[in-house]
């Protein structure tokens, strides 16, 4: 009878198990030995061990992704969370009006990642958008953002930005909200200043949601297909495309599955390591 009771959370746990192993170990797998073939239209023609991986890596095509990778993530997530952070402090007081503004900013991060994309192409326009209306009266109606390098990377972050600030918003918030109003008049009562209070209540205590916000949304960005792929389609040229992007042409347009396989474990190993980065910052945050 023990013997059964003993197994029986493992009994309850095999479906979940064998499902999991399944879904995420079975496609693991395939790529990495799609990953060291050479693979056109999901046939395997050669073994070609780690060239896919030299042959990536080596691409001037994929190094410029890597490095439009980072601009849009650093750029995003700088932007991104200042605003959040902005929203956070703004919104933190209980009230009518706080409550249905957290409702206004929550609508972009509702809406479908493709249609919020959709939305500001159209709004970027050169002919039927907002922007050429805008910018029409001010003698400049010829300007197009999505065809110039720099702008396009700046609606392409404007894109991040307004649908995920509200995603920051809410982890900053819900930090803010454990704070002990106590401690905050406490410190009022002893002449401290809003920005003392701040700089020694408020941000101290607010260590760990930081460090999670900026970790989620780092590795959001840096897997990002959606944003890049609708809005900007990777152009300019390829001054937008991203290492998803590059990954998602490689296979899908180029039928090159051996080396956008190689790329994906390339992303996967990077995915690794910033969870890693996470749990070493929360684990040393939790400490302080």
């Amino acid at each position: 009878m023990r013997r059964a009771e003993l197994w029986m959370p493992w009994r309850l746990l095999a479906p979940a198990i064998v499902l999991e192993a399944t879904l995420v170990l079975g496609p693991l797998l395939i790529g990495i030995w799609y990953s060291l073939h050479n693979v056109r239209f999901f046939q395997i023609r050669a073994y070609v061990g780690w060239a896919n991986y030299q042959r990536i890596l080596t691409s001037p095509d994929v190094l410029n992704s890597l490095w439009v990778t980072f601009v849009f993530s650093l750029g995003a997530l700088v932007l991104t969370f200042v605003v959040g952070f902005a929203l956070a402090l703004w919104l933190e007081r209980d009230g009518r009006g706080a409550t249905a503004m957290r409702a206004v900013v929550l609508v972009p991060y509702m809406i479908a990642m493709l249609v919020g994309s959709m939305l500001l192409k159209w709004v970027f326009a050169q002919e039927s958008g907002l922007s050429g209306m805008v910018l029409g009266p001010l003698g400049m109606g010829d300007v197009s953002i999505l065809a110039d390098p720099g702008t396009a990377m700046a609606a392409l972050v404007f894109n991040a930005m307004w649908r995920d600030s509200a995603f920051a918003m809410i982890m900053l918030l819900a930090g803010l909200k454990s704070i002990p109003p106590g401690l905050h008049l406490a410190a009022r009562v002893d002449g401290a200043s809003a920005w003392m209070r701040f700089r020694r209540i408020t941000l101290p205590l607010l260590r760990v949601p930081i460090v999670i916000t900026l970790v989620r949304l780092l590795i959001h960005f840096v897997n990002i297909l959606t944003f890049p792929l609708i809005l900007t389609g990777g152009g300019p040229g390829n001054a937008t495309e991203t290492v998803v992007l590059k990954m998602f042409r490689l296979g899908f347009q180029d039928h090159v599955l051996g080396q956008a396989n190689a790329l994906a474990l390339v992303v996967f190993a990077a995915n690794l390591a910033l969870v890693g980065v996470l749990l070493l910052l929360f684990r040393r945050t939790g400490r302080l």
